[in-house]
């Protein structure tokens, strides 16, 4: 029989199941290739709940449950997963961030299998109802999950300081399957070949970036809104223009229009309209042309729980000058494999993007830094860690539950 893991994502938001770089996707995938079942649980904002098969390897399957549950705050609490006839059939629970109540729901009823695997590392809002869930059923939680994993140096710390005992920091990996022709594309574009095969091309992406020129390009992607620290980037930008006044500022993302418009407002009375070339969205099968015309990477971000952009910009070679965040203090040896800044000085960051921008070399060597980084950073790793302290064997042959082939299928 197939031993079979469940996977859950407790925060009460829909995500976008076509999207690449899904974390849980990631390690679901790994966890199939390792020789398990795993089914992952998403928020359904509706009543129905679906199922959709997202990836086979052998005899092991990958769903997704687009799961109905009540909303409390961020919190998602999933009645069906909580009951015993539905345990059952798992021998492995990750359960996501210590705070959310289906991870301590689920310490009360399974803890046995549980393992938490957390991200967060600050206390943001609520902070009345976080106290009074640390003071009431953290130590609950701490004394009950088997395991605990944290996403980054920063989150294993903040949960010492919890209270909790044994946390191992395993990082974030990225699924290269899926940027894997977005990669091979940029390395193909690099290399020298005859011309004959044709790249997977967006024209009108391709036709502004052939308007760049040899400009250097500075390169922001992301959420467009305030926790990503936009006017800051706008402002410091202003002064790299000083000393390299061809530079162009290459922003691929949106965000709220309210948000958005004041962004842009804001850069129209900077005067840095013409040195600033946006695009909204472009597709992931497209991303080799937008890092390919890139010099640097921009991520001043206040506060990210670990930042998959990151983990693509080393994949394809571009330097990163980034804040101190959970995927920073990770994945960066400031001015080895990238730039980590510690304050949000315009003057500072205006300063080491010009040495970059001045120092061919040291770009390269820091992007062939970055690359063997993100070379060790991938799901099997992080699998075979979460896996190699569980009694747990993958089997050859059996089902404990019945799967479904069809997207839309109901349980």
């Amino acid at each position: 029989m197939i031993q079979k893991i469940l996977y859950l994502r407790n925060f009460a938001s829909k995500v976008n199941g076509a999207s690449y770089n899904l974390q849980e996707v990631g390690l679901g995938k790994a966890l199939v290739r390792k020789g398990y079942d795993c089914d992952i649980v998403y928020y359904n904002d509706h009543k129905e709940t679906r199922l959709e098969q997202v990836y086979r390897h052998g005899d092991c399957t990958l769903r997704i449950i687009w799961l109905h549950g009540l909303k409390f705050l961020s919190n998602s609490i999933y009645r069906d997963v909580l009951k015993d006839s539905f345990l059952a059939a798992y021998d492995l629970v990750i359960t996501t961030e210590y705070n959310q109540m289906m991870t301590y729901l689920l310490s009360r009823k399974c803890p046995e299998k549980l393992v938490l695997y957390h991200g967060p590392y600050q206390d943001h809002t609520h902070a009345l109802i976080r106290k009074l869930y640390d003071a009431l059923m953290l130590p609950k939680v701490a004394r009950s999950v088997r395991r605990i994993y944290a996403k980054s140096d920063l989150a294993k710390h903040y949960l010492e300081n919890k209270g909790f005992d044994n946390v191992v920091a395993i990082g974030v990996g990225l699924d290269r399957s899926q940027v894997e022709r977005a990669f091979n594309s940029a390395n193909h574009e690099n290399s020298d070949h005859d011309g004959s095969d044709e790249h997977d091309e967006n024209r009108e992406v391709a036709d502004e970036l052939r308007r760049i020129g040899n400009r250097p390009v500075l390169l922001y992607v992301g959420v467009l809104e305030e926790r990503r620290n936009i006017r800051f980037m706008l402002s410091m930008f202003k002064q790299v223009l000083q000393k390299h006044p061809d530079c162009l500022l290459l922003i691929v993302g949106d965000g709220r229009k309210a948000d958005t418009n004041r962004y842009w407002t804001y850069a129209h009375e900077l005067g840095l309209t013409d040195s600033i070339l946006h695009f909204s969205r472009v597709e992931q099968r497209h991303l080799w042309q937008i890092y390919g015309a890139a010099d640097l990477m921009l991520f001043p971000t206040h506060y990210d729980i670990f930042g998959m952009v990151l983990l693509e910009s080393m994949l394809f070679r571009v330097p990163i000058i980034s804040s101190v965040n959970g995927g920073s203090v990770t994945l960066i040896e400031d001015g080895v494999s990238g730039v980590m800044l510690r304050s949000f000085s315009e003057e500072e960051w205006a300063g080491r993007i010009s040495a970059l921008l001045d120092n061919t070399e040291l770009r390269r060597s820091m992007a062939e830094q970055a690359f063997l980084t993100v070379e060790r950073m991938s799901w099997d790793r992080i699998a075979d860690e979460i896996l190699s302290h569980q009694p747990m064997k993958p089997m050859d042959s059996g089902r404990p539950l019945q799967s479904t082939q069809e997207r839309g299928a109901t349980m």
